[in-house]
């Protein structure tokens, strides 16, 4: 597929409902208006991108353009025979943690009544993650452990609960003790919560790392990249997407996710995936 193809762009998102659908619908709108093309969305919530070529929308021609999360984007490039190539721009969300660059943290989220003060007070705990796929949930935890000189046996239980919102609802019931939380998913829920989300606090930060890529379908080639990149930078995009809590898109290259590539390793290894 070219630019110049009058078919009609296929958009994947994994990362929502944790961020707001509406905020993929908007920038799959906008490039696709910039390439005089007709667009559709589709959404996989279970994962936060393929884990695999088994699972790749992208090799199989399903998805031209996907928002993913870092271990997804690593894995899809890793080899001689990648199956996506690079957005060189990505949300920068706002979040003064962020220092305006497009990187994201994990809070560390434990119930506000809860004698849990940092990370390192989660031993012994029922721990939850959202799935196996994603950096801010699952990955910074290990990552942690790792650093920590730590292994799994730290925590009492480290459950997959299958997603960052399914995750705050049990700490908030006391059926876990706490989570790692993309940090612009816990924004979003503590705003649609009618107490503002008070039952629930942070404890620790974990990041920061760069943020979840805009990736593009290797065959559809590098004029479909250009002109995303050309979209995301236009300044009407970015107006359209404050209201998600997005500032605008700031640079990103392929050298900011391999310095994870190592960290991430170790975890997936420290979980024995």
């Amino acid at each position: 597929m070219t630019v110049g193809d009058p078919s009609t762009l296929r958009f994947t998102t994994w990362l929502a409902p944790g961020l707001p659908l509406e905020l993929f619908e908007t920038i799959a709108a906008s490039v696709s208006a910039g390439v005089a093309r007709d667009h559709e969305l589709s959404v996989e919530p279970k994962i936060s991108g393929p884990m695999s070529r088994r699972d790749d929308r992208f090799a199989s021609g399903l998805t031209d353009v996907g928002f993913i999360c870092p271990p997804s984007y690593l894995w899809l490039t890793d080899g001689s025979d990648p199956s996506v190539s690079l957005v060189p721009l990505a949300p920068i969300y706002d979040d003064p943690r962020n220092g305006g660059r497009p990187v994201y943290v994990s809070d560390v989220v434990v119930r506000a009544d809860a004698g849990i003060e940092s990370f390192a007070d989660l031993a012994g705990r029922r721990v939850g993650f959202n799935e196996r796929a994603s950096l801010s949930g699952f990955v910074s935890v290990l990552a942690k452990l790792d650093q920590d000189g730590l292994d799994l046996e730290h925590f009492a239980e480290f459950r997959q609960v299958g997603s960052h919102r399914r995750a705050l609802e049990l700490i908030e019931a006391g059926d876990i003790d706490g989570a790692a939380v993309d940090a612009n998913v816990l924004r979003t829920w503590r705003r649609e919560r009618p107490d503002g989300g008070r039952a629930l606090r942070s404890v620790d930060v974990l990041g920061p790392y760069p943020v979840q890529p805009v990736v593009v379908r290797t065959t559809a080639g590098p004029d479909l990249v250009e002109a995303v990149a050309t979209q995301l930078a236009d300044p009407d995009l970015a107006a359209a997407v404050r209201p998600f809590g997005v500032l605008g898109f700031g640079p990103v290259g392929a050298e900011d996710y391999e310095a994870i590539r190592a960290p991430v390793g170790r975890a997936m290894a420290l979980a024995g995936r």
